[in-house]
């Protein structure tokens, strides 16, 4: 059997989503040695779950909070009887348990005695009505009482899609709304891949920069830039990052993008070779950190980042003429707020930029349903709000010429020949008045010879031409006489 890959397997020391038969998750961080309560569901070794893999449930079985692996049973279609509810009347006394039998059952369950599966058929077996129910509403009776005798919990891993749900139920406003649908969406917009440099405004508590550093897989680039002397990335600590995936994670604070005429480097401060023991030990602190904003600093100014992302309280506009600059061309542009009025604004102002291209704001809409074989329907109560998102493309601004029909293509073609032509006899005709024409060379005596003799000859030739003449007109003048 091939060995595991560290990532597949719960280790000590990670935090661990722990969901319990009520649907409730409670986080933890799992040390070894330690033991985890669970309140009434019982409590738990962590030894017992270490090493195993990710995605089992496990039931607490006895007195000593063993654990076992708990095998659910498979989903069956209910076959319909012939009852009804009709006659059935919600009256506590239907069952014949009385309180102080029911807080005696959950006290054997608390000690082991009784496993949860136990207390709920003695349950079911003191409803007076029960078997008059429909197999629907038994089903529906078994599972509530499940969920709260059940001694069964289920170690999530942390990944962006559990992290988001957990903090979304329990503190939305920490991630500032963002619900998993519209993180989705914000992913696919970006074009996050591995090897990509983004650009990050992220107040989100980190849920933003942390679904992008999950996708990127250790390759890549991100700046995050944040708003006082601390990044506020504590949600990324949930996610159990290796030291790769966390090495491509750089920020800078607003504050230090552009350094201070008068800001002295650690070595101009102090000199190093009077340094000892803890003054010496501070340096290094001061050094090394002075090194980590630098190299953002470098980062951010050498641009052609792949995507912008802005999830600020802050007003986008500011932000955006700010960054764009630093976004290379064709690439997108993506805003997050938690209500749509928030971004009207900032799409209009992006329909003026004449460096983004097509912005368009959208709201998701997301609702839970149950999928069961004959009872699949959606879920009676939903969420609110999950944010919205205005995107758009960056651009090169560049003056172009505007889309031409075929007869005014052909006629600028034939203008441009045209210039063409004129253009070059101009060229040949300076070219011809700018250069003098060839002297003549020296005659020796034998062309001057040859000159004279070539004159007499065409002089005698014109004396006949001219006594040819002279004798057609006596002749002519003869006849007429």
């Amino acid at each position: 059997m091939a060995a595991l890959n560290p990532t597949d397997i719960i280790n000590a020391g990670e935090h661990v989503f722990i969901k319990m038969p009520s649907d409730n998750v409670k986080c933890i961080v799992l040390k070894a040695g330690s033991s985890v309560s669970l309140g009434k569901f019982g409590t738990f070794k962590a030894n017992d779950i270490i090493g195993h893999a990710w995605g089992n449930s496990y039931e607490i079985y006895d007195r000593d909070s063993k654990t076992r692996v708990y095998h659910p049973e498979g989903i069956s279609e209910v076959e319909e009887t012939a009852n009804n509810n009709r006659e059935i009347v919600d009256d506590p006394t239907s069952q014949k348990l009385t309180l102080d039998d029911i807080k005696a059952l959950k006290s054997e369950g608390l000690k082991g005695e009784l496993t949860g599966e136990e207390i709920v058929n003695k349950l079911k077996e003191s409803h007076a009505t029960f078997d008059k129910k429909t197999a629907y509403s038994q089903a529906k009776y078994l599972q509530k009482k499940g969920k709260k005798f059940h001694k069964v919990f289920t170690p999530i891993k942390p990944t962006a899609y559990s992290v988001n749900e957990y903090f979304y139920v329990k503190n939305p406003s920490k991630i500032r709304d963002i619900r998993m649908d519209t993180l989705s969406q914000l992913l696919s917009y970006s074009n996050v891949h591995s090897g990509c440099k983004l650009l990050v405004v992220d107040d989100t508590q980190g849920m933003i920069v942390s679904a992008l550093a999950e996708r990127m897989g250790g390759k890549g680039t991100i700046l995050g830039l944040y708003d006082g002397d601390n990044p506020h990335y504590d949600i990324v600590k949930y996610m159990n990052f290796n030291q790769e995936i966390l090495d491509t994670i750089k920020v800078l604070s607003w504050l230090r993008i552009h350094r201070p005429t008068d800001e002295k480097t650690p070595d101009e401060m102090q000199d190093v070779t009077q340094l000892t023991g803890k003054d010496l030990e501070g340096y290094h602190r001061r050094l090394k950190a002075y090194n980590i904003v630098e190299e953002s600093r470098k980062t951010l100014f050498e641009g052609n980042f792949d995507a912008l992302i802005v999830a600020s309280q802050y007003q986008p506009e500011s932000i955006l003429e700010k960054l764009l600059p630093y976004v290379a061309g064709s690439r997108p542009v993506i805003v997050y707020h938690g209500t749509k009025e928030a971004l009207l604004e900032t799409s209009t102002w992006m329909r003026r930029c004449p460096n983004l291209l097509a912005p368009q704001l959208t709201e998701s809409w997301l609702r839970k349903s149950q999928v069961l074989p004959g009872r699949t329907h959606p879920e009676m109560s939903t969420w609110g709000t999950g944010g919205s998102l205005l995107t758009a493309t960056k651009v090169i601004d560049q003056p172009v010429q505007a889309a031409l029909t075929k007869r005014e293509r052909l006629a600028m073609e034939k203008k441009n020949a045209e210039a063409k032509r004129l253009k070059r006899a101009r060229e040949e005709a300076e070219s011809a008045a700018s250069s003098p024409a060839p002297a003549p060379a020296a005659a020796s005596v034998e062309d001057v010879a040859d000159e004279a003799v070539g004159g007499k000859e065409e002089g005698s030739a014109s004396t006949t031409v001219m006594d040819d003449g002279d004798e057609s007109r006596s002749i002519k003048r003869a006849k007429q006489e």
